[in-house]
């Protein structure tokens, strides 16, 4: 992506239609993600230094230019190396506790304000590895 550039498609996730939109202004990347059933939409703001200290802290490191275009190879779906999926704090959660080897259903009542988020994990595979982004978005709206 060219800066500034923006990009907006529907990208499904676990079934359901979702209108992602994605703006990148100088060094900061901006996404907006909103349910097509309940117009319920998250947004969040992501500078440079955070996407690359974020992609430091997994192993892959990336620059800032090669994780927005990794982005957008998965939004367009135009490179099987690169998906996404949008999670609720319970199914990271879960997530996290399959990997510990946890039972399902183990997980403690977590407040409203946690499950209102949603984050939006950008998956890089290739033939013998296999890394995680994970960003997160605050509620922007509630519905109609």
């Amino acid at each position: 992506m060219d800066q500034p550039a923006g990009l907006q498609v529907d990208y499904v996730f676990r079934g359901v239609e979702h209108a992602v939109r994605v703006m990148v202004s100088g060094q900061v990347l901006e996404l907006e993600v909103e349910d097509r059933m309940t117009a319920d939409q998250w947004r969040g703001e992501f500078d440079a230094g955070f996407i690359e200290d974020l992609t430091h802290k997994t192993g892959n490191f990336k620059q800032f230019n090669i994780f927005c275009h990794m982005l957008e190879s998965a939004l367009t779906q135009s490179s099987e190396s690169v998906t996404l999926d949008l999670l609720t704090y319970t199914d990271l959660e879960s997530l996290r506790n399959r990997k510990m080897g946890g039972r399902p259903g183990s997980l403690a009542p977590r407040s409203a304000q946690l499950n209102s988020k949603r984050y939006l994990i950008l998956i890089y595979s290739v033939e013998f590895d296999r890394a995680s982004q994970t960003l997160w978005f605050c509620r922007a709206s509630s519905g109609h």
